[in-house]
């Protein structure tokens, strides 16, 4: 028999694609494909991901799109997108957004959610964006990369330099560092900034100096150029008005070289939560406050100690080269000597410092400059 062709099939199967378009166009304000484009040209001028389209469209091949047909767009059921920096991670997508990981990578069909591309549109499923000008809501973090400023970082995240600036605790908002970390906060510092050390005031009387002054509260010359932001120590007035910090916290590194190296990157994708202070090795590490002192050692931290403070806070040492006393000790308490023990061997001798805030580490370089270390 001779071959023959169904021309019918092809004029069926047009009118039933024809009649699922319409339908589809009836029950959907999408978007409908134009001739030539494709999932990712789609994703990319409507804010989002081929795979936040592919889901929300039932696509089991995002390579076969038709001219016509209408897709619903992910930003059309609530979601919005973002475009992934340098450094930023899905926590902290999350956390900017009010979402979970778990719905992160469920709308953006996730295969592997440690690996992120910069660039990259993350679809944000039922986001409710933080409000600017909250109290110090945290809303991510930020890689500082080449060329940017905290003026340029804020303005990016809507935030202000000086929330920025408090919640890392830096004290010169003109000098941050490529490949440090930010914490990204909004509003203006609330709770989860760093606390100062007690302070009292204390009006200049004439003919006084500032150390003088130090000598007669029990604190240093520098601390009180710190506190009080003096350009030249040697002109003071009668009649100012200057802070005077507590002589009840205690450098714990003496003469130590250090700055604020918070938040800078380290092996592993891990982030520094502390201060490096540089002394030679043996130089004594003293207690920072009054409070109970543990010994411990590890293989990353090596010999260190953990102390609970009567202010309520955690104080953290590592790299040790020797320990001194331990248990309740006084504020000045020799605990400890600078070394390099741990994963600091070979490296300067140096003392690690950390403190933690309920649980939590915050930026010790306030501190530290605040008590004239």
């Amino acid at each position: 028999m001779p071959h023959t062709t169904d021309s019918s099939k092809p004029r069926r199967l047009s009118f039933a694609l024809t009649t699922l378009m319409l339908f589809v166009t009836m029950t959907s304000a999408g978007y409908e494909v134009q001739p030539g484009e494709t999932l990712a040209e789609i994703a990319a001028d409507h804010g989002t991901t081929v795979a936040a389209l592919v889901e929300a469209n039932g696509i089991t091949n995002p390579d076969l799109i038709v001219v016509g047909q209408v897709l619903t767009l992910p930003g059309e059921t609530g979601e919005e997108s973002h475009t992934v920096s340098a450094g930023e991670t899905l926590a902290g997508i999350a956390a900017r957004y009010g979402v979970t990981v778990s719905d992160l990578i469920d709308a953006n069909g996730l295969s592997n959610p440690d690996l992120l591309s910069i660039g990259q549109l993350v679809a944000i499923p039922g986001s409710q964006p933080q409000a600017s000008g909250a109290s110090q809501t945290i809303v991510g973090t930020h890689l500082v990369a080449a060329g940017d400023s905290l003026a340029s970082i804020a303005r990016r995240y809507g935030t202000t330099v000086e929330a920025i600036a408090q919640v890392n605790g830096i004290t010169n908002p003109s000098r941050i560092f490529i490949g440090t970390q930010l914490t990204i906060a909004e509003g203006v510092a609330g709770s989860t900034t760093t606390e100062p050390i007690g302070t009292s005031l204390h009006t200049v009387g004439a003919g006084e100096t500032l150390a003088a002054i130090a000598v007669r509260f029990g604190t240093s010359v520098q601390a009180l150029i710190t506190s009080n932001g003096i350009d030249d120590p040697d002109l003071i007035r009668a009649g100012q008005e200057l802070s005077v910090p507590s002589s009840g916290w205690v450098c714990p590194v003496a003469n130590s070289r250090y700055f604020n190296d918070w938040g800078f990157p380290r092996s592993g994708g891990r982030f520094h939560q502390g201060n490096d202070l540089f002394a030679p090795r043996g130089t004594e590490v003293l207690a920072p406050v009054s409070g109970f002192v543990e010994l411990k050692s590890g293989v990353v931290g090596g010999l260190q100690f953990w102390m609970t403070g009567d202010d309520g806070r955690t104080y953290i040492g590592t790299h040790l080269d020797g320990f001194a006393l331990a248990g309740e000790v006084q504020a000045g308490s020799v605990i400890g000597y600078v070394g390099d023990s741990g994963n600091a061997v070979g490296s300067d001798p140096h003392l690690h410092f950390e403190i933690l805030v309920d649980g939590s580490p915050i930026n010790p370089y306030p501190i530290l400059q605040q008590s004239g270390c």
